[in-house]
């Protein structure tokens, strides 16, 4: 009985082959829908991890979900280092804005108060931050400086006072890539008379757990733009029409925990450039509504001190001190850092 039905069929399909449309045509849909529900499949198990990520709460203090979020350079390298932080982990990364035709300040600098090896069993590292200069000769001398030292790091932008917010921005997105095991970070200008001995032993207290959080310097309350376009800090009004700055830290010199580099670094990307680097990081941490640590304050200086051995044993920062200052002093302070109590 089947078998004649089937030779009846095959009979009938080979007499007629509109029968054929019709298993065809039922394969065909069977394939498509198979293909389609399959390139569905693919396509959702690509985009899911990837949404998963993005949404992601953090869900405990060791989540992967709360490493900072990767830097992008605002400007592409022309000298990086990115080997410098290799080694030792540092407990501070001193960020120095520098001038490309200093060479001389910077040399001072190195055999001063960046001296890497001043104090015994910290480790200190120091980078200058540089943009490029007006005339070739002038960078040729900064790569061969560079290529003796490697203590440079340069971006692509022009070298100019008003790109000294590009600077910071430069460091900080350097040591979040390239030193991010640094505990410290410390942005300071070269015209500086700084004492590492008393920043480490009673602000950064290496054997105390590392601050989280944490930024400290001579903090600036109710800080009031310039409006006399005769003045070197002239802002109009239609670049900031507050009548006060947010709270900052003196650009002379101010320290943070490492894990603001990226935070601040992140946040200054997203809002526009202010010509003053220590006015802007104080914009940024505003807006990641966190504070400045009085802490420190008075061991910072913003102003000129008179020199005393004794007094500066127990300053962090004071401004206005040349290289040819530095120089004369240093000898003296070395002296005084074993004498004064």
């Amino acid at each position: 009985m089947n078998e004649s039905r089937g030779l009846h069929l095959r009979t009938i399909r080979w007499k007629n082959p509109k029968f054929l449309l019709v298993p065809l045509f039922l394969a065909m849909v069977i394939l498509i829908s198979f293909s389609y529900h399959s390139s569905i499949k693919s396509y959702n198990i690509i985009i899911e991890p990837s949404t998963e990520t993005t949404t992601m709460q953090p869900t405990s203090p060791n989540s992967t979900a709360n490493l900072p979020k990767p830097t992008v350079p605002l400007y592409p390298y022309h000298i990086e280092e990115a080997s410098r932080c290799k080694g030792e982990v540092p407990l501070l990364m001193l960020l120095i804005p520098s001038v490309p035709q200093d060479v001389v300040i910077r040399d001072t600098v190195r055999k001063t108060w960046a001296n890497e090896s001043l104090i015994p069993g910290i480790s200190i590292k120091r980078v200058f931050l540089l943009g490029i200069p007006s005339n070739n000769e002038t960078q040729v001398a900064v790569e061969q400086e560079s290529s003796v030292f490697h203590d440079i790091v340069q971006q692509d932008f022009m070298d100019t006072y008003h790109n000294l917010t590009l600077k910071t921005l430069m460091g900080l997105e350097w040591v979040s890539r390239f030193c991010p095991q640094a505990k410290y970070v410390m942005k300071i200008d070269t015209d500086m008379f700084f004492n590492p001995w008393f920043l480490v032993r009673n602000i950064l207290e290496p054997d105390k757990p590392t601050k989280v959080g944490f930024i400290t310097g001579q903090v600036i309350i109710g800080a009031s733009p310039f409006r006399d376009p005769n003045n070197k800090w002239y802002i109009p009004v239609s670049l900031y029409p507050e009548n006060q700055y947010p709270v900052y830290c003196s650009g002379t010199g101010y320290v943070f925990s490492n894990d603001l580099s990226s935070r601040i670094y992140n946040v200054g990307v997203e809002i526009p450039i202010f010509p003053f680097e220590d006015v802007f990081v104080g914009m940024c941490v505003k807006k990641l509504g966190m504070e400045f640590s009085r802490q420190g304050g008075y061991y910072f200086s913003q102003y000129r001190l008179q020199y005393n051995g004794c007094h500066f044993t127990k300053m962090v920062t004071v401004h206005q001190y040349s290289s040819e200052d530095l120089v004369k002093l240093w000898p003296d302070f070395l002296k005084a850092m074993e004498t004064c109590t």
